[in-house]
């Protein structure tokens, strides 16, 4: 389970929250291949100072990566750290971005596994 994974990475959980299709993983819903985070600005330029993560960029934006965890100061165009926590979900501790903003992003992409995601979580929402 996703929760498991990111304790283990053992950043401070104040610090982080889980983007992308974490929360599905976290609600059962079906399983995160990778683990997507937005962290504090302090802690992303403490991971990219120990040199064992790979600075890249996607989407205009930069990114460290380190096996299955990409690691984000924002997710698109004014949601950075702060945002996206206050508007979050908590689940075993570990904070999760809100599911119905993660069902805003899906849409605005479009491809079919993004529908298929809604659908799951609009479902599980309803219940």
């Amino acid at each position: 389970m996703i929760i498991e994974r990111i304790k283990e990475l053992r950043f401070p959980l104040d610090q982080i929250i889980v983007i992308g299709s974490g929360i599905l993983d976290a609600y059962g819903l079906r399983q995160a291949d990778d683990i997507d985070l937005v962290v504090t600005p302090e802690l992303y330029k403490k991971l990219q100072s120990t040199g064992e993560y790979i600075e890249g960029e996607k989407h205009g934006e930069a990114y460290l990566l380190k096996g299955k965890v990409e690691v984000w100061m924002t997710w698109g165009v004014g949601n950075d750290f702060a945002t996206l926590w206050k508007d979050g979900v908590t689940v075993e501790g570990v904070r999760f971005v809100n599911p119905h903003f993660l069902i805003e992003r899906k849409r605005e992409r479009g491809n079919k596994k993004d529908i298929k995601d809604i659908e799951m979580l609009e479902q599980y929402l309803h219940e």
